[in-house]
């Protein structure tokens, strides 16, 4: 077995922060309540371990205790509840991705300029959620084929922004549909690089491998667009969020494997799944790390 690993694997730099920065806080202060309202980021092993660590997870802000201290996630937070904080007298502490923090100034300035905003990307989504919640009104679309007359009927101007780990190609799709339907349109291209990237070496090596193997949490956005791509090169790919799963798949033994992760998957996790693969039976695996 020949085992090929993306060369962009584990964190992004926004999740990176966010983890440095929530168990900052808990080392530094474990005489506080920390808490956090739903997942800080997108992966339940890093949510355990973050709980096992001493963190508060709750769904409401009233359910956070008198003296508690809230940690908004990564994804970012609409301006509803950030005024519901100060409203509550809530002490909180800002997680946003520097990358979300960007988006939520575009639509800002779209909407300023007295531009319809739009939004690509997967409504209900916390990151959409938030960006959404920037301005007094937006649409929001996940495919082009959402992109329809009677959605569009009476925008002249529109501003287009998209959700940070919104898959390239569908994005700019999108934004071709609109504009033959729109006049005016300005598209905020706010797909953060690291993204990118992942999603070019996903579909590169795809195109190779015999299998694919795509680790992360199934409720994380990036991951099961990552998933999406080489699944629809390569039908032997194969989403899996614990170690273990991969003792159930059929890989040839000569087969060579390609291994990439969501941006908020753990490299211990990631680690462990090469293992069990190196462990199969002769002949040996090698690994390599793709160029």
């Amino acid at each position: 077995m020949r085992i090929i690993l993306s060369e962009t694997l584990s964190y992004c730099f926004g999740v990176r922060k966010t983890l440095e920065l929530t168990n900052k806080l808990l080392a530094d202060r474990p005489d506080r309540t920390y808490c956090m309202l739903g997942e800080i980021v997108h992966n339940e092993h890093v949510v355990e371990a973050l709980r096992a660590s001493g963190l508060r997870v709750v769904r409401t802000l009233e359910d956070v205790p008198p003296g508690g201290v809230v940690i908004l996630q990564s994804h970012g937070s609409s301006r509803k509840r950030y005024e519901e904080l100060k409203a509550r007298g809530l002490e909180f502490v800002d997680a946003t991705c520097p990358m979300v923090r960007i988006i939520h100034d575009r639509i800002r300035a779209v909407e300023a300029q007295g531009r319809v905003p739009v939004v690509i990307g997967q409504a209900g989504h916390e990151e959409v959620r938030g960006i959404v919640g920037q301005v007094a009104r937006a649409l929001v679309v996940k495919s082009s084929d959402e992109v329809t007359p009677e959605l569009f009927a009476g925008v002249g101007r529109a501003g287009v922004v998209a959700q940070s780990t919104f898959v390239e190609e569908e994005a700019r799709r999108i934004v071709e549909r609109i504009r033959a339907l729109v006049p005016d349109v300005v598209f905020h291209d706010t797909i953060c690089q690291p993204t990118k990237t992942r999603q070019r070496e996903v579909e590169t090596h795809t195109r190779t491998a015999d299998v694919v193997i795509v680790i992360g949490s199934r409720h994380s956005a990036n991951t099961r667009h990552l998933f999406n791509i080489a699944r629809s090169i390569n039908p032997r790919t194969h989403l899996i969020d614990r170690p273990e799963s991969v003792e159930d798949l059929a890989i040839p033994r000569e087969a060579t494997v390609f291994v990439a992760s969501g941006a908020s998957t753990p490299m211990e996790l990631i680690a462990e799944v090469v293992r069990r693969l190196e462990s199969r039976p002769a002949p040996a695996g090698r690994r390599e790390t793709a160029a």
